[in-house]
């Protein structure tokens, strides 16, 4: 009968791919946004900057026709202003831009780190897990030793009768003890070893 339960799945590397695919396809499309939403706040700047220019020329013509001379200076003091504001806002919205990609880049790397130490830590685990699992089968094994030891020697000094054959069914018991423990230690970390 085949084991479908989803807890015996191997998802090995499956969970820092995923994370990396996320980063991939997220990523860009963050920076593509951020950098449309700039290229339409300086497009509005530059839509801006020209309508203050077409303002400041329509203003010194019809100071032209004004029967006192009006100082147009003023104008080209406000144009300038207004260039001067302009060129300050794409330079903000240009140091925006970088500091969504520098962060972007700090988030990849911040992933990929944190990748590292889960796998780094996964292997420590799963070798942790491997020598232990080593270590209580060895136990195990040197219990078994043991338990046949005893009850040979115990076998031998009660004889073949009815103490011999109690013997022999307590060691058989405590066998399939040992033997249960075994088979429940590798039961239960086999997903870990695996």
């Amino acid at each position: 009968m085949p084991n479908t339960s989803k807890s015996s799945k191997k998802t090995n590397g499956a969970p820092s791919a995923a994370k990396s695919e996320v980063n991939d396809v997220f990523a860009p499309f963050y920076l593509n946004t951020v950098n449309r939403v700039a290229e339409l706040q300086k497009n509005s700047l530059d839509v801006v900057a020209e309508q203050t220019t077409e303002w400041v020329a329509a203003w010194k013509k019809a100071a032209s026709y004004l029967p006192v001379p009006t100082p147009t200076f003023f104008f080209d003091v406000f144009g300038q202003a207004v260039q001067t504001a302009v060129e300050t806002q794409k330079s903000a919205i240009d140091l925006a831009v970088e500091q969504a990609e520098a962060v972007t880049e700090i988030a990849k790397q911040r992933a990929d780190a944190y990748s590292k130490i889960a796998e780094t830590a996964t292997a420590a685990f799963q070798t942790t897990v491997t020598r232990s699992v080593a270590a209580q089968k060895k136990a195990l094994e040197f219990a078994a030793q043991q338990n046949k030891t005893i009850w040979e020697a115990t076998k031998k000094q009660v004889g073949s009768g009815p103490a011999g054959i109690i013997a022999d069914t307590f060691e058989r018991g405590t066998q399939t003890v040992i033997d249960a423990q075994k088979s429940l230690l590798e039961a239960t970390t086999s997903p870990f070893v695996a």
